[in-house]
């Protein structure tokens, strides 16, 4: 019980902490899991490499799997990071020339997870790359664990990624809420995943928008609804990424609806940033 007090406080004297961290930061969650979010991750961020310099992140210490859907098995992952095994620069595997990527550890128990200081001393090598890309990509674990709070509580665009079920809407509201709890409530955004009839995605953010408006007063916005297919589930299995490989597929063209609305708001932040930070 002691330790659970001393992680509660840990995570929020963290949380309170000034230290800035890139707006180029985006972290791609989910309330619960099955929804989606490494696959949608994945094909977001080759997808987003085609036109901008991207670093991909798997974050998620329990069922780490990103390697699977690039069809990838690196050297060195996150943990040679965190055991002091590798610099925060060796673990960085190459896909493409636009598309890094930091593959993560399936199956860490409590005790080899990281702490949060060591998180965000992460955080401060990510920052320390930031001018070399344009965008980075942090794959979180599914569900509300304090390390993703923390992470979610430093990045400036974050992606809840939820399906039609009521379950899957059920667990983002608990996100969010959790999310407002920790004062953690800008750059909201939802994508709904395995959407099997055309208008399953607006009519399931409508019922969580309700919800949100009316109990939590959090400001969230919609992305697109990515619709379930068989190239989805082929793709998956054959360890190809959709988007690189059937680009026409329906799936692909929603995840490049989603890249296009991205691109616009961090646009939008280097403007205001370059505002706030004119040269002479």
């Amino acid at each position: 019980m002691i330790g659970q007090l001393n992680r509660i406080s840990e995570l929020e004297n963290l949380s309170r902490s000034k230290k800035i961290f890139s707006n180029k930061l985006l972290a791609v969650t989910s309330g619960k899991g099955g929804t989606g979010k490494t696959f949608f991750a994945a094909n977001f961020a080759y997808q987003y490499s085609v036109s901008h310099k991207v670093l991909l992140i798997d974050l998620d210490f329990n069922l780490s799997n990103l390697h699977l859907l690039f069809n990838s098995y690196p050297q060195k992952t996150i943990s040679a990071y965190f055991d002091s095994k590798a610099l925060f620069r060796e673990i960085i595997s190459n896909y493409k020339p636009d598309l890094d990527i930091i593959f993560g550890d399936a199956g860490l128990t409590g005790d080899d997870k990281p702490t949060l200081y060591q998180l965000e001393k992460m955080l401060d090598e990510i920052n320390n790359l930031a001018d070399k890309y344009d965008l980075i990509v942090l794959d979180l674990g599914a569900g509300v664990s304090e390390e993703n709070l923390f992470i979610l509580s430093k990045a400036k665009t974050k992606l809840i990624i939820t399906n039609p079920e009521p379950t899957a809407l059920m667990d983002a509201y608990v996100l969010i809420k959790l999310l407002k709890y920790n004062n953690t409530i800008g750059g909201l955004h939802v994508v709904v995943n395995k959407c099997v009839e055309e208008d399953e995605a607006s009519k399931a953010f409508t019922n969580l928008k309700a919800a949100v408006d009316n109990f939590l007063k959090v400001e969230i916005e919609f992305l697109s609804g990515i619709p379930e297919s068989s190239d989805v589930r082929k793709s998956i299995v054959d360890q190809k990424l959709l988007v690189e490989n059937d680009s026409s597929s329906k799936a692909s063209n929603s995840i490049q609806t989603i890249v296009n609305k991205i691109s616009k708001i961090h646009q939008v932040f280097n403007i205001n940033q370059s505002v706030s930070n004119p040269s002479f």
